[in-house]
């Protein structure tokens, strides 16, 4: 049921709906009014290819990939996580850490630098960057939130509307643009009001076709969540291969910063664990129980109906004896000599045209079966997660719970230990869950 629904299968039709962009379009109405977006998630008559193409350039640039057949090199994206890590713990209190603040920097600011070209500039010279990056993660989340509140919830609170989001605008506009058209010599960006004629640039929060929420809403407000999930479950939950699976990724994180590594080989290679479960599985694990989105909607001849990833992900079917655990080792088991084709393939994708196209078969194979068993994260197309993107998301998540698993290291200690639930129950995947949840230094 809810494959079809994703795939554009009315209910009791196995005839495709006729319209996919309006099906997919109608359920996300709301967020055209609280992020002032136009792009293919909101755009009723929107073409996917031309946003697919774009979204896969900006990704094949950020992994210094010259086209889909190339492994890339993902040393630029880990020193700038580990950068923007090191930022952030400079610039907090040394002795007590929002994680779900330090998440949020790290994947926004991650996501600004290889979104937009210009935002390298702007947030290199800008004065206010730090506090705007934070600024931006925090209030991208209250208005995801307030969106979705009833009338009851809101409590005579007036609903978020984009135009009215002046301090996000200013705030976008500082570390997206690196330049503009002064009106006086000696001028600096700083001194330059929001409203202040001459800015040339193609970004600019107040034109739906313009914002830079067209990418950066897709890009960030999902993954920081996923990230932080993953972090609590390896660091923080008691599981009696926690250090193993620490081990695991602060050995990729070290492997991405060798010139010699293929990051397909990195991210797919058995461990030398016990258990010898790979990077890639850390990461499916976290999916499968903490999908990047929830229910995906559609609107089917006036009626909306929901996928449910979540819990399809969460039944016997796929989660065996233990589906609510946190347990990346149930992967080794599942659609087993399918995954060991697509480990093998991923290891040779890098550039030759005959290696490609067994990889990408392989990468498919694995996906339907996968599907049949309701796995479906990214539902079943996501320009991040196709062959050729090689598994971008994926990898952006194993990249940042290793940085911060790697600088946070075993010094830190959840202030209120009772915040999270008991070993065997997921952790809360409500968005407004574990905004306040502090670490503090072990004494």
């Amino acid at each position: 049921m809810c494959s079809n629904i994703i795939q554009f299968k009315h209910a009791g039709n196995d005839s495709n709906y006729p319209n996919h962009q309006q099906a997919r379009a109608d359920p996300n109405q709301s967020l055209k009014e609280v992020f002032g977006i136009d792009n293919i998630f909101t755009n009723k008559t929107d073409k996917k290819k031309p946003f697919i193409e774009k979204v896969e350039k900006i990704m094949w640039e950020a992994m210094k990939a010259n086209s889909f057949r190339d492994d890339g090199d993902w040393r630029d994206l880990r020193n700038q996580a580990i950068v923007f890590f090191d930022e952030y713990m400079k610039e907090c209190d040394t002795e007590l850490i929002n994680l779900a603040e330090l998440t949020q920097f790290i994947v926004i600011k991650q996501s600004l630098w290889y979104l937009f070209e210009s935002a390298q500039e702007a947030l290199e010279t800008s004065k206010t960057q730090f506090n705007d990056v934070k600024f931006i993660g925090r209030r991208i989340n209250e208005l995801w939130i307030q969106s979705k509140m009833t009338e009851a919830e809101l409590d005579g609170a007036k609903p978020p509307i984009w135009s009215d989001e002046k301090d996000l605008h200013a705030a976008l506009r500082r570390v997206t643009i690196s330049k503009k058209t002064f009106d006086m010599p000696g001028m600096f960006p700083e001194d330059v009001t929001d409203d202040k004629p001459g800015d040339t640039t193609t970004l600019d929060p107040t034109k739906p076709t313009e914002n830079p929420m067209n990418l950066l809403l897709p890009a960030y407000e999902t993954m920081w969540r996923v990230v932080m999930r993953c972090f609590l479950e390896i660091k923080h939950r008691g599981a009696p291969n926690r250090s193993d699976w620490t081990a695991i990724l602060r050995g990729y994180l070290e492997d991405l910063g060798d010139p010699n590594c293929k990051p397909n080989d990195a991210f797919h290679k058995s461990s030398a664990t016990a258990s010898s479960v790979r990077p890639v599985e850390i990461v499916k694990e976290t999916l499968r129980l903490y999908p990047p989105t929830r229910r995906v909607h559609r609107m089917y001849y006036d009626e909306q109906v929901a996928a449910n990833i979540e819990e399809c992900h969460r039944f016997d079917i796929l989660g065996g004896q233990d589906p609510l655990t946190f347990r990346p080792e149930r992967w080794q088991n599942i659609c087993t000599a399918q995954r060991q084709d697509f480990y093998d393939k991923a290891a040779l994708s890098a550039s030759i045209q005959t290696d490609w196209l067994n990889y990408r078969t392989a990468k498919d194979t694995l996906k339907n079966e996968e599907a049949k068993l309701g796995y479906m994260p990214f539902a079943h197309y996501c320009a991040a997660d196709h062959p050729k993107t090689k598994e971008f998301a994926s990898k952006m998540i194993a990249l940042v719970v290793a940085v911060l698993c790697n600088g946070l290291k075993d010094e830190w200690e959840l202030v209120d230990p009772t915040s999270l639930p008991l070993t065997g129950v997921p952790l809360d995947s409500d968005r407004a869950a574990y905004e306040g949840l502090k670490l503090k230094r072990k004494a």
